[in-house]
């Protein structure tokens, strides 16, 4: 009977690992994907605008993928640029006071009745628009997602399965 346990725990031990590794291995592929492309977008947002320093690069996914860089310029000004995962597309970029905080854009959301509980504030773009993505769970407890203009604060489109 103890040899049994014994094998069966040695069994059940090297299945468990084996389930380790491979899961690791998943979640470090994944990562690596999501941080993909990140570097190149810095440079480009350095190379086609004022910026001198990079604070944060993040990746949208929408109609096309885009790369939001977040830095400052040489007067210590934040800047957002959007940089296109298609070369051919146009890098936009604009200076963080030329439009609506994250912070005023969840509040417009939140003051529009929408929101039971706030999850996430991004920048996005479609095509040229500029947006702040917010992310949230509405009233009736589903998933939701609000776009607001970065410019003018005037929501854009609401999402809701």
């Amino acid at each position: 009977m103890r040899k049994k346990t014994l094998i069966f725990t040695a069994i059940f031990g090297i299945i468990f690992l084996a389930v380790l590794l491979v899961s690791a291995g998943i979640f470090k592929s994944a990562m690596a994907q999501k941080e993909e492309g990140h570097e190149e977008a810095a440079a480009s947002a350095k190379k086609e605008t004022g910026l001198t320093e990079v604070d944060q690069v993040e990746t949208f996914v929408g109609k096309e993928k885009y790369y939001i860089v977040k830095g400052t310029d040489k007067h210590d000004t934040v800047m957002y640029v959007w940089v296109p995962a298609d070369k051919k597309a146009k890098i936009l970029s604009k200076k963080a006071n030329e439009g609506i905080t994250e912070q005023k854009a969840a509040k417009i959301i939140q003051d529009e009745g929408l929101v039971s509980k706030q999850k996430e504030v991004h920048l996005a773009r479609e095509d040229n628009v500029l947006l702040w993505e917010v992310t949230y769970l509405d009233k009736e407890g589903q998933y939701s997602l609000s776009y607001v203009d970065f410019s003018s604060g005037k929501i854009l489109k609401n999402i809701t399965p």
